[in-house]
């Protein structure tokens, strides 16, 4: 993205939110989280510095050359609605006609508009004085054209607490809730194409994740393993540190195999997954687990068996994707970058030892009368046991940061 800023400014970044401001009196609290999520993303580029004013929050202390990175990983902060890069002024007609002028100058512009807002109604100007003078001093230097309805370029002018900001540069961001508003949740992560984009949803709802991998191993390669560290990297990105935990369930499945009926063999290593995630969320203290479950996708994904599976936990089990398609589910996973490291052959935990025919239409009493000969929280607490724990960085994550906070 190329931003033209003259050299006889500072530059800032001014970001809008929406969500965030339609939270009555808890609207500081996620402010301050936001606040908290910008500044850790721009760390390394300078010496950023956020502070929030009247509906917005205006970034100083990113250099210039640094603006085009600083964007990009603010356009992964949940949370931001718009991100714009430009100068402050003083919130004077002539000082925001300059910059004005400043910011356009150099740059072929067919037609252009100028959009004035200002947050005080004492203001002696309106939005529309603003915009017939600066629009005006625009003319006056280039000869442009003002095309109110489709611009070539919109000037942006944002006046508050006696200051101006103005900015011709302006993304989206991705919108939703800044991550760690809405509690923790521990994501069953098989390191497919569904669970990363159920993963990313709930991250954009606000909410932590813990990642949770199952292997089959050493019945298996260590594809599926290392397919979900590189996926955690990719979610870390709009996520911050995140936690990577990776289980062997080989054992559990070997028990299940000996001892349980082979039509509800799938059904049962589900359940026993998530009494594992059970024990892992409790652990560290998370609300809910969460699955890349989408309704009747495949065999275990009937209504009955998503019915009898989750009755083996008595956590909030969260299905972002429940309603999804598999074309959505794709699409997703392409816009967020994980599509291409999905799609990569591994050998999955459930699949490899899949029966020939599995159960579509599962009840919980059946279910409870195939797995009665197995001593099933003894075996989930033997699997929780062999647990591991990393933690994935994002690539602009300086190490000595903390990684995380309970």
């Amino acid at each position: 993205m190329h931003i033209n800023l003259p050299e006889a400014y500072q530059p800032i970044i001014v970001l809008h939110y929406h969500e965030v401001g339609l939270k009555g009196k808890n609207r500081a609290f996620f402010e301050r989280l936001l606040v908290k999520n910008v500044n850790r993303a721009l760390s390394g580029l300078g010496n950023p510095f956020t502070r929030r004013l009247r509906g917005r929050f205006i970034v100083e202390g990113v250099s210039a050359e640094a603006m085009s990175e600083a964007v990009a990983r603010l356009q992964k902060v949940f949370g931001l609605a718009t991100i714009g890069v430009g100068v402050e002024t003083p919130a004077d007609l002539e000082a925001m006609s300059r910059a004005a002028v400043a910011l356009v100058a150099g740059t072929e512009i067919p037609s252009f508009a100028v959009r004035a807002r200002r947050a005080e109604k004492h203001y002696p100007f309106t939005s529309q004085d603003i915009g017939r003078v600066v629009g005006g001093a625009i003319v006056k230097a280039t000869g442009a054209p003002v095309n109110l309805r489709q611009p070539a370029v919109e000037v942006f002018v944002e006046v508050a607490n006696e200051r101006a900001f103005i900015y011709t540069a302006r993304l989206p961001g991705p919108g939703g809730l800044p991550v760690g508003a809405s509690g923790r949740g521990v994501v069953l992560f098989s390191a497919g194409i569904d669970s990363p984009v159920a993963a990313w949803r709930m991250m954009k709802r606000g909410m932590e994740v813990v990642l949770l991998h199952f292997h089959s191993q050493p019945f298996a390669d260590r594809s599926s393993e290392e397919k979900s560290r590189r996926l955690a990297a990719i979610l870390a990105e709009w996520h911050g540190p995140i936690e990577l935990v990776i289980v062997p369930l080989i054992d559990a499945q070997q028990a299940i195999i000996a001892y349980a009926p082979e039509p509800y063999r799938t059904i049962l290593y589900r359940r026993m997954m998530l009494r594992v995630a059970e024990r892992v969320a409790r652990a560290r203290r998370a609300h809910a687990l969460i699955t890349g479950d989408s309704l009747g996708q495949v065999a275990s994904q009937t209504i009955e068996n998503l019915v009898a599976i989750t009755e083996a936990t008595s956590m909030l089990v969260l299905r972002p994707l429940i309603g999804f398609d598999k074309a959505e589910i794709i699409a997703e996973a392409q816009r967020i970058g994980t599509y291409e490291i999905s799609i990569l052959p591994q050998d999955d935990a459930c699949t490899l030892l899949d029966p020939r025919q599995v159960e579509t239409r599962a009840t919980v009493e059946d279910t409870r009368r195939a797995e009665a000969g197995l001593d099933v929280e003894a075996l989930a607490d033997e699997t929780f046991a062999q647990a591991t724990s990393e933690w994935i960085e994002p690539a602009w994550w300086p190490s000595k940061q903390p990684v995380h906070s309970q």
